[in-house]
């Protein structure tokens, strides 16, 4: 007879979105799953990942979260420079 040891993580949940995270054995499961009205939480994806990529996983999400801060900080700061009004010229 064989049981379930499986953890279960905090979800991440939006307004229409939620991403689930267990831990079976040597396996982290990554869950996506989608809202939908009368039907509730669906699930879209499934991902197996072994120790050694979750890890690389990580690496990967945390180089994708910089560049993207690092986008939108050049985003704003452009933004902010196209605000200025310059003198008019009277020559």
């Amino acid at each position: 007879m064989s049981t379930n040891l499986a953890t279960k993580l905090l979800p991440v949940i939006s307004d229409e979105k939620k991403l689930e995270v267990y831990l079976d054995n040597d396996q982290a499961i990554i869950k996506l799953s989608t809202w939908t009205d009368d039907l509730g939480w669906c699930c879209q994806k499934t991902l197996s990942l072994d120790a050694e990529m979750l890890d690389d996983l990580h690496r990967v999400i945390a180089s994708a979260r910089y560049k993207l801060k690092s986008q939108n900080i050049a985003m704003s700061e452009t933004d902010k420079s196209s605000n200025i009004l310059k003198f008019p010229n009277f020559s």
